[in-house]
């Protein structure tokens, strides 16, 4: 049974997710809050995941609340009425594990839980299309030689293995992940390490999050 934690400041939200997830066999709203500090005084702090409202109207901001939520142990899905790119891509860096449109499916939605809750990503086609596409301008224009490498190394590939996969030479392999190592620093976004790598991979939509990353 994964144990559901929901914030939204919208009584009704609350009370909708409440009777959808009481439809979900392995699914089970164990807290409701209205806020952050509403969430972070009750139980649901225990809870295996914790839907999230992007925006709140407490003040508060969706990337401090989701790295706060990461801190203390719980994956979070954004669960919002915006999927603007942006918004999107900012819910991911801050380490959601999942964002998911009010406007998707009950099936979605606990999709999306049970992920996050095994410590898997998920998105929508719809959204990772909007990821892989966007082109706000601390996102680096990579070849598909560059996607590829970036994809297989930060994935966890020796670099062996992505040259093998791509069929180049292992030195070839090592010139996509550097260009790539570029590109990102010359947008702010270092990525010096495979960690980093990987970190930008998920941003961007490349891979998905994963707690092992």
């Amino acid at each position: 049974m994964i144990t559901v934690a929901a914030v939204d400041d919208h009584p009704i939200v609350l009370h909708g997710l409440e009777g959808l997830l009481a439809a979900t066999p392995d699914c089970r709203l164990v807290a409701k809050a209205a806020s952050m500090a509403e969430l972070l005084a009750g139980p649901g702090l225990q809870a295996d995941v914790v839907l999230l409202d992007l925006d709140l109207g407490d003040g508060s901001t969706a990337p401090d609340n989701i790295r706060c939520l990461a801190d203390t142990g719980p994956a979070v899905v954004v669960f919002s009425a915006t999927a603007a790119p942006t918004a999107v891509r900012e819910a991911i860096r801050a380490g959601a594990y999942g964002f998911v449109p009010k406007t998707e499916t009950i099936d979605d939605l606990a999709t999306a839980i049970r992920a996050a809750a095994a410590g898997s990503g998920w998105v929508s086609p719809q959204l990772a299309f909007v990821l892989l596409t966007d082109d706000a301008p601390d996102r680096p224009a990579l070849s598909a030689q560059e996607r590829e490498a970036l994809r297989l190394y930060a994935g966890g590939m020796p670099m062996k293995s992505v040259s093998k996969r791509m069929n180049v030479g292992t030195e070839t392999a090592k010139q996509y992940i550097e260009r790539v190592r570029m590109k990102y620093r010359k947008v702010g976004r270092d990525a010096t390490t495979k960690i980093d790598l990987y970190r930008r991979a998920v941003e961007d939509g490349y891979l998905r999050p994963d707690r092992a990353g």
